[in-house]
């Protein structure tokens, strides 16, 4: 599989001159300039990792300034707002989300390279026939994202997108003979238990052989429900965000281990991303923390070779999980070029610090407690769950409230609800997965058995 990468050393000389990671600069570098660092940068990758080493670790909300004001600078000689391929993180509709720019070209490069990649590790081949309901629109771009790299997998790809009803995909599914079938896992969960429902007759034209999902990771009830409905259908997942695009995927063929509700092992390919593994207790500010040794488990902070004008150095996923070697068992389904690149992230889910999951986004947690503590809100008490539906184990978001007399400074029930949903991104196609709960006591709420205080967060989805 032919790779070209940055080098690391390119990827450090940008990162010493670009406003992401030095307060006092304005703009990132132009292409004159940048060419000028990368030619000098070449003759140093020897002593690249110990640069590496040096270098600061970066967090989301250190980002969130530095972004918006290069966002909102229109400014000709503003770098970052020419040939972005643009995209949203931070729950997508959080309070302050994050727009990550990204070189255009960098981008196409990236995705051409990951599809190859997919291909690689087993999880698409030429013969595939896929169709994906991944979302787009609102600036964002799963949709076109999955398109291209299953694509450039060799794969054939029909876009259904999110607004197709099941029905209509169940047709289609089985009209063009389709054997892989992608979305997010809310959307592959409910067009499982559509499937389930189906006639038998009509159920047997469906012959998928693959599933792909990307965001949650599915529960073990989940995973039995697709067995159970498309019997010999293999698992993958795709990993990736706004700031570092695709990097990883699961390959149960490759890592010999089938994911679980608590772990997920993912291939990703150091010539393309580098993780460090630091103890879960980082936290921003921690200039002595080293990083683990692999195998152990941690906070995973990233550095992207696919990223230069924008680089990603050192950035805190969000992530825990702990770095290993592919088995020695999966050496014959591996080109023996690639092998020596190839590493598994053992993904052992989000820091609850930073966010959660729900319907294939991750929620900023002090966004949105920022949001429910408003004092224009006029709550006393809230509480978040989430839980799943039955029988179709989609994942559902309920918020419980507990709210002080309605009087001219605060909001309307309403419009509280309102502003909730437009938080979280309520629509019609998910807002039967969501719950606005009014109570009038506290043991209307999920309370610790100890303290019996009220938890923030309860989570019974996974």
């Amino acid at each position: 599989m032919a790779f070209e990468p940055f080098q690391l050393s390119e990827v450090l000389a940008i990162a010493k001159v670009h406003p992401f990671y030095v307060d006092e600069i304005q703009y990132p570098p132009d292409q004159k300039e940048t060419q000028v660092l990368r030619e000098k940068a070449k003759n140093e990758e020897e002593t690249a990792n110990g640069g590496l080493s040096s270098r600061p670790i970066i967090w989301k909300k250190d980002l969130y300034n530095t972004i918006q004001r290069l966002v909102n600078d229109t400014d000709p000689e503003n770098t970052y707002r020419q040939s972005v391929y643009a995209s949203i993180t931070g729950g997508g509709f959080g309070s302050k989300p994050l727009f990550f720019g990204t070189d255009v070209y960098e981008n196409r490069k990236h995705r051409a390279h990951f599809g190859r990649f997919l291909r690689t590790i087993g999880v698409l081949e030429p013969g595939d026939w896929a169709l994906t309901t991944h979302c787009a629109g609102e600036l964002y771009r799963s949709l076109d994202l999955m398109l291209e790299i299953m694509e450039n997998a060799g794969a054939s790809v029909l876009s259904a997108g999110n607004f197709m009803p099941p029905h209509e995909v169940a047709k289609l599914l089985a009209k063009y003979h389709i054997n892989v079938f992608a979305g997010d896992s809310s959307q592959v969960v409910q067009m499982v238990h559509h499937i389930s429902t189906l006639p038998e007759e009509e159920r047997a034209l469906i012959k998928l052989d693959k599933i792909i999902y990307t965001s949650e990771v599915l529960t073990s009830a989940q995973r039995a429900h697709i067995k159970e409905t498309l019997k010999s259908v293999k698992i993958y997942s795709i990993l990736g965000s706004a700031e570092a695009g695709p990097w990883a995927a699961s390959s149960p063929d490759i890592t010999g281990r089938v994911s679980t509700t608590s772990e997920e092992d993912l291939i990703f390919d150091t010539r393309a991303m580098l993780l460090e593994v630091f103890p879960s207790s980082l936290a921003p500010g921690d200039e002595n923390a080293k990083p683990l040794p692999e195998g152990e488990s941690g906070m995973v902070v990233q550095t992207s070779l696919s990223r230069l004008r924008n680089p990603l150095v050192r950035y805190v996923t969000g992530d825990i999980g702990s770095v290993h070697p592919l088995p020695d068992s999966s050496r014959d389904k591996i080109p023996a070029e690639d092998w020596p690149h190839l590493r598994i992230l053992r993904l052992q889910g989000r820091d609850r610090r930073v966010s959660f999951d729900w319907d294939g986004e991750y929620i900023q947690f002090e966004d949105m407690a920022a949001l429910l503590n408003n004092e224009e809100c006029g709550i006393l008490q809230w509480q978040i769950i989430l839980d799943k539906l039955e029988p179709s184990l989609e994942s559902c978001l309920e918020v419980r409230l507990m709210c002080s007399p309605r009087t001219s400074r605060v909001l309307s029930l309403e419009a509280l609800v309102d502003r909730i949903k437009g938080f979280l991104h309520v629509i019609s196609t998910n807002e039967y997965r969501f719950k606005a709960t009014f109570v009038d006591e506290l043991d209307g709420f999920v309370r610790s058995t100890t303290g019996r205080k009220v938890i923030k967060f309860v989570n019974r989805y996974n």
